[in-house]
């Protein structure tokens, strides 16, 4: 009887398959394999802030496969599989024991982390006006990745997203469900959800050295006092009883092309609404700021194409309520959101985008036609001394396991050497060393040892 089943499911799905595809003009399959290799020097914590002056290694690999199908009628389905683990790490879930087996017996053959990256239906000249339509999970990124990013295509979205396009002017406006904890039963304090909804507004100019104006509106309106371990710093939750920060952003960005071979950008934010009551005082209005100032230049005909780069970031700190000792924020200390700035703002300390002024000043070179050389130097300092300045957790490995606490500003120096090799078209290799030297404000707990971290890439795209 369950053969009997199984065949009559089998004719189903193949009826079904041959009338999907019977309505796909285009198939388009990809994917990528990323290998990365870790060695990490005092780079780890001991849970109070303190330096550990332990050294580890680790690989990671991530697998993805993509589907794209084209259907009729302006319809576009993407599909990405994403599987990702550490090398010899026991993630499988089943285990066997009792008579012959021992206490915990686990499959030979090791299991990836599996998930969805991708699950999106975008609809292309929606009712024959310039409007797309993109709704299901997908990738979000504006200006350099302040605000929202999908660097790396770390972070994605269960978002809708609609783009009205009348060049030169592009609307994006988009609802996100950033964070769920609603039951079908009544929902409590904890666990009601956190929407997103954010506008975005571009102005492209031609004949112009000003080449585009972007400005934007976000909210993250949470419900309850809990919120999204995916946006960093994860305290936007309130445990002390009342509902976690509700932040609102807006902001003004532009790209300008002054002179032949110089790229510059600038962009500016302000943050506000409430930051969450506790049981002991009433809600304030946060009130914060975030400033990027940026340059590129490009020495043509040069010989190995030198380009020497400069950036600024500063996101402001302090302010009732901070504790220098966590990720508490006061009133004027800007909370980050998905933020996953370019090159991390530095491999190893990848700071987190509050209480910090960030100085970098770097160059690259390519001394043959597939290979590329930088240098990268940043420069830490903490906006207010007495607030809180640290790692961003959720970028890659989660940067320093240890946390200046010491009320001193002065957070320390990170130097990247990068060396990156294009063996083929689809195939790239990339070494990279950081070395970050803590600076006055670790003094205090034993954390004055030079952190390095060496990583090696390989990635192939098919």
């Amino acid at each position: 009887m369950k053969k009997a089943w199984l065949v009559v499911a089998l004719v189903a799905l193949g009826g079904l398959a041959a009338n999907s595809f019977a309505d796909v003009q285009n198939i388009r399959l990809s994917g990528d394999i990323r290998i990365r290799g870790y060695y990490l020097g005092n780079a780890g914590g001991d849970g109070s802030d303190n330096q550990t002056r332990i050294d580890d290694s680790f690989f990671s690999q991530r697998t993805r496969v993509s589907v794209e199908a084209d259907l009729e009628d302006h319809v576009l389905v993407v599909v990405t599989l994403k599987a990702e683990s550490l090398w010899g790490k026991d993630d499988e879930s089943f285990t066997e024991s009792g008579a012959g087996f021992p206490a915990s017996n686990f499959n030979v053959n090791r299991g990836f982390d599996v998930g969805i990256n991708e699950a999106y239906v975008q609809l292309n000249e929606l009712f024959y006006t310039p409007a797309t339509l993109k709704v299901g999970r997908q990738y979000l990124h504006y200006g350099h990745g302040l605000i929202l990013s999908s660097a790396e295509q770390e972070y994605n979205y269960d978002a809708a997203r609609l783009v009205l396009d009348y060049y030169p002017l592009t609307l994006d406006l988009v609802y996100s469900k950033a964070f769920s904890g609603s039951t079908f039963g009544t929902p409590t304090a904890d666990t009601r959800d956190l929407d997103m909804v954010f506008v975005n507004a571009r102005y492209e100019m031609s004949d112009s050295a000003i080449k585009n104006v972007e400005a934007y509106f976000g909210w993250l309106a949470n419900g309850g006092t809990n919120a999204s371990s995916r946006i960093p710093p994860s305290d936007l939750s309130n445990t002390s009883g009342g509902r976690a920060a509700s932040p609102m952003i807006v902001g003004l960005r532009s790209d300008m092309n002054l002179t032949e071979g110089l790229n510059t950008w600038v962009e500016g934010a302000y943050e506000f609404g409430p930051d969450g009551a506790t049981a002991t005082a009433s809600s304030e209005s946060i009130s914060a700021f975030l400033v990027n100032a940026g340059g590129r230049f490009t020495l043509k005909n040069a010989t190995w194409s030198p380009v020497i780069n400069a950036n600024y970031i500063y996101a402001s700190g302090g302010g009732k309520n901070s504790d220098p000792t966590g990720p508490i924020p006061g009133r004027s200390q800007f909370r980050p959101w998905f933020d996953y700035g370019e090159g991390y703002n530095g491999y190893l300390f990848a700071p987190s985008l509050q209480n910090i002024h960030i100085f970098n000043l770097g160059a690259s070179v390519k001394p043959y036609e597939n290979t590329t050389l930088s240098l990268q130097g940043y420069y830490y300092l903490k906006a207010d001394r007495d607030s809180f300045a640290g790692s961003n957790g959720n970028a890659d490995f989660g940067g320093l396991g240890f946390a200046p606490v010491t009320p001193s500003r002065e957070i320390g120096w990170e130097f990247d050497s990068i060396l990156g090799y294009d063996y083929s078209k689809d195939v790239r290799a990339q070494f990279v060393y950081a070395v970050f030297l803590p600076a006055n404000a670790f003094k205090s707990q034993d954390a004055s040892s030079a952190a390095h971290e060496v990583r090696a890439e390989l990635n192939v795209k098919f």
